[in-house]
């Protein structure tokens, strides 16, 4: 048995099938759930531990606005954005016997390109793409704050389905992020590195993974 489309349900399907992809413009909110490099495990000679802690999985926002650069065929479309975000960690710095509450905390702007490849008939696609990002650092613990300016490319792999409609297409978006190279804690050798130690987190104390979930609109 053969089955055959009418021309209204074969307009009606490819219609299906493009209309995310016709799209200029892209509208993204996400929560991400950032986690914080562990603080070292510092030790001085002859002395024991120094400092330790860790911070607790984060949490913060990420706005992005992304326009199409180029569509290939019915199910690859390339797009670049511009983002804002904010990512925040609280944690504990151990020194001795004593804890000090620690917060750690990176807001800034973003550019990333990205590639969307779309499965045929069912609105999911899988995305991949790289982000540049330029955040202002906050370091706060034991009454020493330490800022400074970052800049950093982080990876973003996802996926998103496309919730059926007409006029505008909404969708739900999940995503893996990681920065492409991250500094390491400072190591600590003496105990005058102390002071120098909240001036080089700055440098070394960074988020190095974070899972996101969001929602968008397309049109």
């Amino acid at each position: 048995m053969r089955l055959v489309l009418s021309p209204l349900c074969r307009a009606a399907a490819l219609l299906s099938l493009t209309a995310p992809l016709c799209a200029q413009w892209d509208l993204r909110l996400e929560l991400p759930r950032p986690t914080g490099q562990s603080l070292p495990q510092t030790l001085i000679s002859g002395t024991g531990q120094l400092v330790a802690g860790d911070f607790d999985t984060g949490k913060g926002f990420i706005a992005t606005v992304n326009r199409r650069i180029l569509q290939v065929g019915p199910l690859l479309k390339l797009e670049g954005g511009l983002e804002y975000s904010q990512f925040k960690a609280d944690g504990n710095l151990l020194a001795g016997s004593a804890v000090q509450g620690t917060q750690l905390k990176q807001q800034g702007v973003g550019v990333g390109v990205g590639a969307q490849v779309w499965v045929p008939f069912v609105g999911i696609a899988g995305e991949i793409g790289l982000i540049q990002r330029f955040q202002r650092y906050t370091f706060d613990t034991a009454g020493a704050s330490s800022r400074m300016d970052l800049s950093r490319t982080w990876l973003r792999v996802g996926a998103r389905w496309r919730i059926p409609s007409v006029l505008v297409h909404p969708y739900v978006a999940a995503s893996y992020q990681q920065p492409v190279s991250k500094d390491r804690p400072v190591k600590l050798s003496s105990a005058s590195d102390l002071a120098a130690y909240f001036t080089a987190q700055g440098s070394g104390q960074e988020f190095e993974r974070m899972w996101t979930f969001g929602v968008g609109v397309a049109f």
